[in-house]
């Protein structure tokens, strides 16, 4: 019983790591999108990613409270840390704010913390079906 709760606990703090990653950058572009100088097409793009955002904060808050049936949603998680790092350096990169050592060292960082939700997800993946109730 105690490992599970070990496991349960792993998987709560990565989730809870995504609520407030989430969280934050869906604050971000809520302060963007009240920006008097913000243009209009800017404020549509930014109204379907604050959405993105916040919704995934959610899905992810689902995973902390019940990770064992929330489990498949930490396997969704790795393709938008993904990308949206690659991305997100890659933008940099472009306006040469990001040299290619950090643009390596970046891209790592991104492939480790996917790889936290992976295993996340094997962890109660092993003691899923031991999780559920039984009917008697």
């Amino acid at each position: 019983m105690k490992n599970i709760r070990i496991k349960k606990a792993f998987v709560t703090a990565i989730a809870l790591s995504g609520v407030i990653l989430n969280a934050m950058y869906g604050a971000s572009l809520l302060s963007k999108f009240f920006d008097p100088q913000s243009e209009s097409a800017i404020r549509e793009i930014l109204i379907s990613a604050i959405i993105l955002e916040f919704s995934w904060a959610l899905l992810l808050l689902w995973v902390a409270i019940k990770p064992f049936a929330g489990r498949h949603i930490l396997l969704f998680t790795v393709i938008p840390v993904l990308s949206g790092n690659f991305m997100h350096s890659f933008s940099q990169h472009i306006d040469s704010t990001l040299s290619y050592g950090a643009l390596v060292s970046n891209s790592i960082f991104g492939l480790f913390y996917a790889g936290l939700y992976v295993v996340a997800y094997h962890l109660v993946k092993t003691d899923a079906i031991k999780a559920l109730p039984t009917e008697n």
